[in-house]
């Protein structure tokens, strides 16, 4: 398990001050990123591989509400590694409040840059997510 920390900016919530619902996920790709960087291995490098890593699923549950300024955490777990996918999944909790904010699952599919298509997970991507 990862855990990321990270607070709640006004950009990221709407007219109401409460945390825009898109914006869990881009928490988890931040964390995601994060994970990554910890490991040795930054989005950039690779950006700079022959893959590209979509997303091909996306979900999430809202539990509680998030506020500007509020401290999150997010803890990122590997749950499924496949031969070409690899599922993360995400839980947010409010150090503010004591409160559980969340939960999202995302699902990258591993794809070759020139073809478009799924490939298997390379072995210096596998042994990042085995490690996490």
């Amino acid at each position: 398990m990862f855990i990321y920390q990270t607070r709640v900016r006004l950009r990221d919530t709407d007219a109401t001050g409460v945390l825009y619902f898109s914006e869990q996920f881009n928490f988890a790709m931040e964390a995601f990123e994060e994970f990554l960087k910890v490991r040795g291995f930054s989005l950039r490098e690779l950006m700079n591989t022959p893959y590209l890593l979509p997303v091909v699923h996306a979900e999430a549950d809202y539990l509680s509400p998030l506020m500007v300024g509020d401290v999150l955490e997010i803890n990122m777990q590997v749950s499924k590694i496949g031969s070409s996918s690899v599922t993360l999944e995400y839980t947010f909790f409010d150090l503010t409040r004591r409160a559980d904010a969340g939960k999202a699952q995302i699902v990258h599919v591993v794809v070759d840059k020139e073809t478009r298509r799924p490939t298997p997970i390379p072995d210096f991507l596998r042994s990042l997510l085995e490690g996490g």
